[in-house]
């Protein structure tokens, strides 16, 4: 149990112990993005947001967040996209090389589709035996398919590393009052990533939307 100070609101704090550890852990402990290097998220969901918000915490660049619904992307540049890609309208690994030369050194998916899962992989810089290290693709969704199995070459040759975590790699005692002082300084925005509020006898509703997309950021059940 970790103690909160008395000074911050638990109702959007209490995101912390979720989406922002998986979200920014991943960016700050998981992979360790340093400032200058290139990350781009594959679904722009909570989650996703959290892993946009640190990357641009961290002064990583490009930040690109990818989706398929044009509101989540204008919604992701709020917590520091500095390009978004609707892969509805075009091919976001391409997009993504095309504009990175080549690939970026991070590429994590939010989504846990196969699709998003090879697209993480593609989206990379590649990487080459003996001559220069190749980008990390990261999966922090959990799957919602069976994942394909990639063995080609092209595949095997592409990143430096592919994994997937679980819960940012966070120590709550550690990290937890980083994220804190990030909401304090005015960083991490927490009150704008809650976008939806219900009551307990609402919780149906918040399911529903939650299934159905309607929730841009989070969503949180209040008591009161």
């Amino acid at each position: 149990m970790l103690p909160l100070p008395h000074d911050v609101p638990m109702d959007v704090t209490s995101i912390i112990g979720c989406a922002v550890m998986t979200g920014a852990g991943a960016i700050i402990n998981t992979l360790q993005v340093c400032s200058g290097q290139s990350v781009a998220v594959f679904g722009a969901g909570g989650i996703g947001l959290c892993a946009i918000s640190a990357a641009a915490i961290v002064d990583a660049h490009p930040v690109i967040a990818v989706d398929i619904n044009r509101q989540k992307l204008d919604f992701a540049r709020r917590f520091g996209a500095t390009h978004v890609v609707n892969a509805q309208e075009v091919d976001p690994v391409e997009w993504i090389r095309k504009l990175t030369d080549g690939g970026v050194d991070f590429a994590i998916d939010a989504v846990g589709l196969p699709q998003t899962q090879e697209q993480i992989l593609r989206a990379v810089r590649p990487g080459f035996s003996g001559r220069n290290k190749g980008g990390t693709a990261l999966l922090i969704a959990s799957p919602r398919q069976t994942q394909r199995r990639f063995s080609t070459p092209a595949f095997l040759s592409a990143v430096d590393r592919s994994r997937a975590q679980s819960g940012g790699d966070c120590r709550p005692d550690r990290d937890f009052p980083i994220f804190i002082r990030w909401y304090r300084e005015g960083k991490l925005k927490l009150d704008d990533l809650i976008t939806n509020r219900y009551k307990l006898e609402q919780i149906n509703d918040a399911v529903d939307d939650l299934a159905h997309g309607r929730i841009l950021g989070r969503g949180i059940l209040t008591f009161s």
